[in-house]
């Protein structure tokens, strides 16, 4: 997986030249310019490679500093336009076939919806520390979904501040504020303690119960469904250890 710096789907923009003058007092205007990369840095806001017109070619520019339109752009601040910092210099970068095109809303920080495109998706892994974004915890997870807004702005929102159409293909409820909550578990398949597998080199090797368990049998656990999925057969062969 891609490690700091990774290869997007290309699109055309517009680059602010507050960004060419480090912010400094000038005659603002717009340069012509072709998206074609990104940059992950912790605690960072996402960061874009670019390539203009006059064939410049300028590293890590922050997502404010890019327009679509040549004029009449949304001024939204930085935080609204991305919620969270990146998670890891560790990325991956997929644009969901699903999602393609597939017009969305941003739910932004005054509870209004912004109107935008779908982009592509940058999800985070192996984040060094913990503390520095959550990367791999359950609750603490997002990914940022970039989204072309309508007023020419670029959104990396989580899944939580954005609401999908499809044009009534499948989605036809309207989604009013659930009651719904953050999946905070963590579920591993090896960690059951039960069973092991034979110690041999066999190829189609099977399973036992451990010695501390061969006097309890799967059906003592009825209304246990990561034990009712195993079937008959394995509740007979536990039968058969005791």
């Amino acid at each position: 997986m891609p490690y700091l710096n990774s290869n997007i789907p290309t699109f055309f923009a517009f680059l602010k030249s507050e960004f060419l003058y480090d912010d400094q007092p000038h005659e603002p205007y717009l340069v012509e310019c072709e998206v074609f990369g990104v940059t992950s840095l912790t605690r960072r806001c996402l960061l874009f490679e670019v390539m203009t017109s006059y064939g410049s070619r300028h590293s890590r520019v922050p997502i404010h500093y890019l327009v679509l339109n040549e004029k009449d752009n949304t001024t939204y601040p930085l935080d609204w336009l991305q919620l969270w910092d990146m998670y890891s210099n560790n990325i991956s970068v997929t644009r969901y076939e699903y999602h393609k095109n597939a017009q969305v809303y941003v739910q932004l920080k005054d509870r209004s919806f912004h109107k935008g495109k779908y982009l592509f998706t940058i999800d985070s892994h192996d984040n060094p520390d913990a503390a520095y974004g959550y990367s791999e915890i359950a609750s603490g997870h997002k990914c940022h979904h970039i989204i072309a807004g309508e007023g020419g702005q670029i959104f990396a929102q989580p899944n939580n501040r954005v609401r999908w159409t499809d044009g009534g293909a499948f989605i036809t409820k309207k989604l009013e504020k659930p009651d719904w909550q953050v999946f905070t578990q963590e579920f591993t398949c090896e960690a059951n303690g039960r069973w092991t597998c034979e110690d041999n080199y066999d190829m189609f090797y099977q399973f036992k119960l451990t010695d501390e368990h061969e006097q309890t049998t799967v059906r003592e656990h009825p209304t246990d469904p990561a034990h009712n999925f195993l079937g008959d057969a394995v509740v007979q062969l536990a039968e058969k250890r005791i």
